[in-house]
């Protein structure tokens, strides 16, 4: 015998121990792996959305606002009036960088400069001198003339006619003059600046005056050494401004971004502590102790805020399909043990206990199990990566997800055990009567109530953007259980009364529709379970599908265009907007006086913003292109207007505009609308026509440009319009700048899309389950129909009608499940919806949307579930050998 055939007996044993049935096995291991995804999915999924906002922070913030900028200076007059205190600030730096890199931050870019600028005569005026070092300057500069030393701005050529060996004299606030040789000259940087600019814009961009937002013209930058800076302000008695930039390493995750937030916190601590060098020159010398300012701590908080909102809804829809997981777990282990009820039977018969029958089963379903979880722990992270909110996990979302993968296997093994042990346990005691008690309980009422109180919390609450409650996504499934019963209660009422008229149709119909009618269990079977799989679908796209056109109309009406840069007043006269842009006007808060209502002013072209705004059908009862039309083409005495939002009634048509108690102006309302892009809140906004509006405030003695705050709307990114800004001569603040993707993203949007994202891929899940079920169950029957089938064909019914009979019959209940779905759950999403607001507090109110998408695979699975089941009965049928099926029918 050879060591091959030797061991196959026992492989054979080892198959027939752990596999006694391989499809059966290879059910448990499916079932377990639905299991295993959902549950391993929140985890997952929760980590992918805190690595997921992350990234989105990151990128709404410029690098050097979210980088930590350490800043400090000499105080005026602080510390001992000795010669050469500012030169103490380059042991301040050394200080600073050495503690840095010692706790394994990025060594810090150190910057110095004058605090007060140097002024110089020029032909048309005084210019600000701002003499600067920075670390790595000359490696980031343009020199086109000249040597590093001292560089000097190419404006100052144009100013001074400053070239390399020349001096430039500067002339300090404390009435000391500075010579400056220069070595060479640098071009402006091209704008948008480089990131290594980031938070200097100033230097090169002249700043707008704190009291007439005007910029400050002209101010040139002066670039030389550290020791040069300092020695300068020493012999012309000025104080310095020290500032440390350490930049964030470029793609870190949001694990390494609490490191470095935690490191900053040490380094601030380290900075202060006794005995150092910085404590010494802070002390002494009279400087500020270095403090940071960034935005990463706020980063992580909206980040940490983003997990909070999204975290219990994920963990209500993942735990439920978990539930749902178990059930059918529960359901193979009594499906296994009724097909093995003989010899059951026959262990207790030999006087086997309960437990070791449970034992028996737990033992086959150990390996189709650890093959589920693994199979279900590999899916869940392929369909996280790829349809989460980022492919990458934060740190604690592995071990988390092991540690679900692990207690999901735990619970799957005891469910086989614990249902095989009450069905041998039922077997042993023949005399009871199983299911007594559970049929008199009258489910349907008993689910009616329940609907009943989770409905009254709901629908009785106030949207207050807190995020999604459980409630809130239980009750359609609460409703749709009770109006499948209420339909599968009446199918037999309808049937007897209809049953005179189903002998007159052709076989296979008056077949499917007569086992429609009278069979109670199984058509409620079948309709409970498709409406629920079917029902989640629509309730879930329905909300996927509505939050998201809330958020697109919302992000529209908050901001106006997808980027808003506000105008700074000028001295010099800009050039035109760049083209697909529109220029609107700001009046501030003014009352209409007719009807005593507080509102704020917006004055547009209504032409342009028709190109540049978004819009929702839904915000006015005609169009867009209608609306902007009767305010540019309007031909009345008084200035023409639209009036957004926040008003319950119709206004009149003539209003007067009041602005306080200085001036106002006859306006005539040409159309009322829900809401307008550019609209910051609820209280009502008055959209007048620019030319009409500036004309009334001339007549009235007032200068447009004066009243008006500016503002450029334009479609697209913010870089290029920037870039096109600036060569156009308009001047801006960049921390004004506006984009719809910052709107979008915000805690509780992005929270409440994702969570949303989440319950539409579950719900695909859980239909795909369901009707899978649904045909496993339609074999089943007829596997319980087979003698009936076999009576009916020697009665003279082909195969063809027996096969039409089964297809219509589960056609005709799938389609009342899907049927009993949609009428449920679209209603019901609109009921919640408004519930639901991220943002009550802005405009507009939620609008719905009829999942069309979700219908339209309803009734694609709905099609596919009958064909498939028509076949896969028709193929089951025909496997079946007359002479057997007789001999084994009772």
């Amino acid at each position: 015998m050879t060591t091959g055939s030797g061991a196959r007996p026992i492989l054979r044993r080892l198959r027939i121990g752990l596999f006694p049935v391989v499809g059966q096995a290879v059910g448990l291991a499916v079932l377990v792996a639905v299991l295993a995804a959902s549950l391993v999915s929140v985890p997952l999924m929760t980590g992918s959305a805190e690595e997921g906002a992350w990234v989105r922070e990151r990128a709404r913030y410029a690098e050097s606002a979210i980088s930590a900028t350490f800043r400090s200076s000499s105080l005026p007059g602080g510390g001992e009036q000795t010669p050469g205190r500012v030169l103490d600030a380059a042991d301040l730096d050394d200080a600073v960088v050495e503690a840095a890199t010692a706790l394994g931050l990025p060594r810090p870019v150190s910057f110095v400069r004058l605090r007060d600028p140097l002024f110089t005569a020029t032909p048309s005026g005084p210019a600000r001198i701002v003499l600067a070092s920075r670390t790595g300057a000359e490696e980031n500069l343009d020199v086109v003339a000249g040597d590093v030393g001292v560089l000097a701005n190419s404006r100052l050529v144009d100013l001074l006619g400053v070239a390399p060996g020349t001096t430039v004299v500067g002339d300090a606030d404390s009435g000391v003059s500075a010579e400056l040789a220069v070595t060479g000259v640098y071009a402006d940087p091209d704008v948008p600046l480089a990131p290594y600019w980031g938070g200097l814009e100033n230097l090169f961009i002249p700043p707008p005056d704190p009291g007439t937002d005007d910029p400050e013209y002209p101010t040139v930058a002066v670039f030389t050494s550290r020791d040069q800076v300092l020695a300068t302000a020493d012999a012309v008695g000025e104080d310095v401004e020290l500032e440390w930039y350490l930049p964030l390493p470029p793609g870190i995750d949001v694990d390494e971004a609490r490191r470095t937030a935690d490191r900053l916190d040490r380094l601030l601590v380290d900075l202060g502590a006794p005995r150092t060098e910085a404590v010494r020159v802070t002390g002494l010398s009279g400087f500020d102790r270095p403090l940071p300012q960034g935005e990463l701590r706020d980063a992580l908080e909206r980040v940490d805020e983003t997990v909070a909102l999204l975290e219990p809804p994920v963990r209500a829809v993942g735990i439920g399909a978990g539930a749902a997981g178990l059930v059918l777990v529960g359901a193979w282990a009594g499906q296994r043990a009724r097909r093995r009820e003989d010899e059951l039977r026959s262990l207790l018969a030999r006087g086997h206990p309960p437990h070791r029958a449970a034992g028996q089963a737990l033992l086959e379903a150990v390996l189709p199990t650890a093959a589920g979880i693994a199979a279900g722990g590999v899916v869940g992270w392929l369909l996280v990566r790829a349809l989460g909110p980022s492919p990458e996990l934060s740190a604690t979302a592995v071990p988390a997800a092991v540690a679900v993968l692990a207690a999901a296997g735990v619970a799957a093994l005891l469910t086989v055990a614990a249902v095989t042990a009450v069905l041998v346990v039922r077997l042993d005691s023949p005399g009871r009567r199983s299911g007594v008690l559970p049929g008199r309980i009258p489910w349907l009422a008993v689910t009616a109530a329940v609907t009943v109180v989770t409905a009254v919390p709901v629908v009785t609450g106030e949207a207050d953007g807190g995020g999604i409650d459980l409630l809130q996504l239980v009750l359609p499934l609460l409703a749709t259980a009770v109006v499948a019963g209420v339909v599968t209660a009446a199918l037999p009422r309808v049937g007897s009364r209809v049953a005179a008229r189903l002998h007159r149709l052709a076989p296979a119909p008056s077949l499917a529709l007569s086992r429609v009618f009278t069979g109670r269990a199984a058509a409620r079977l079948v309709v409970m379970t498709t409406a629920l799989a079917l029902g989640l679908i629509v309730y879930s796209g329905a909300l996927a599908d509505s939050v998201d056109r809330t958020i697109a109309a919302k992000r529209a009406v908050s901001t106006g265009g997808d980027v808003v840069v506000p105008v700074l007043r000028r001295i010099a006269e800009a050039g035109p907007p760049p083209s697909g842009t529109t220029i609107v006007g700001r009046g501030g808060r003014a009352t209409l006086t007719t009807e005593d209502l507080p509102a704020d002013v917006l004055a547009v072209r209504p032409a342009e913003v028709l190109e540049i705004a978004r819009w929702d059908p839904a915000l006015a009862d005609r169009p867009f292109g209608d609306v902007m039309a009767a305010l540019g083409d309007h031909r009345g005495d008084g200035v023409p207007v639209v009036v957004a939002g926040g008003v319950p009634y119709e206004l009149g048509t003539e209003l007067t505009l009041e602005f306080g108690l200085v001036y106002s102006m006859q306006v005539e309302v040409v159309a009322q609308v829900d809401a307008f892009p550019g609209q910051p809140d609820r209280t009502p906004m008055v959209v007048a026509d620019w030319d009409g509006f500036g004309a009334a405030l001339s007549g009235s003695g007032r200068d447009p440009d004066l009243v008006l705050d500016r503002e450029v709307w334009a479609r697209g990114e913010a870089g290029p319009l920037l870039e096109q800004l600036t060569a156009a001569g308009y001047a801006y603040d960049p921390d004004q700048v506006r984009t719809g993707e910052d709107f979008a993203a915000r805690p509780e949007l992005s929270a409440q899309s994702w969570s949303f994202g989440y319950l539409r891929a579950i719900a695909l899940a859980a239909g795909l389950l369901g009707l899978t079920g649904i045909a496993m169950h339609a074999l089943a029957q007829q596997r319980r129909r087979t003698v009936a089938a076999l009576l009916l064909s020697r009665m003279g019914m082909g195969r063809r009608s027996l096969d039409a009979a089964t297809a219509l019959e589960t056609g005709l209940l799938t389609g009342l499940g899907a049927l009993v779905a949609v009428g449920v759950a679209v209603p019901a999403s609109a009921l919640l919806l408004p519930l639901l607001d991220p943002l009550p507090a802005l405009l507009p109110t939620p609008l719905f949307t009829v999942p069309w998408s979700s219908v339209a695979a309803v009734l694609a699975g709905v099609l596919l579930v009958t064909a498939a089941t028509a076949v896969l009965v028709g193929r089951s049928a025909r496997a079946d050998d007359p002479g057997t099926v007789m001999r084994g029918a009772p």
